[in-house]
């Protein structure tokens, strides 16, 4: 078993499309044993887009926060922020933080010189 604590991306969570932010997660070994764990922090079901895999080791009842590295898709939309944790391979606990994050494409263009004929 393994605590996970809310989920921190900062500020508002809602951001441009292709830049990268890091989740702060709070995490805890409520065990007497000391655990490798392999966490994959991801949005949506679908995994629009994830951080890969972080591995990380508790000691006995030893609490940390992990930083999840996380570049936001190319597509406009609003996913839960899921993380899945494993130890040995076997998933131990699957985790929906509490707010969702958007991702926002704001409208733009490029426009060149006109060409006459």
């Amino acid at each position: 078993e393994i605590k996970i604590g809310p989920v921190g991306f900062g500020e508002d969570p809602a951001f441009d499309y292709g830049t990268t932010h890091v989740a702060h997660v709070p995490v805890t070994n409520p065990t007497p044993g000391t655990f490798t764990y392999d966490a994959e922090l991801y949005l949506g079901t679908e995994k629009v887009a994830t951080s890969g895999i972080v591995s990380f080791t508790l000691t006995a009842g030893q609490s940390k926060t992990v930083d999840f590295s996380i570049t936001m898709p190319n597509v406009a939309g609003t996913w839960p922020v899921l993380i899945d944790v494993l130890v040995a391979g076997e998933l131990i606990a699957a985790y929906q933080a509490t707010e969702d994050v958007s991702v926002i494409i704001t409208p733009e263009i490029v426009i060149g010189p006109p060409i006459w004929d």
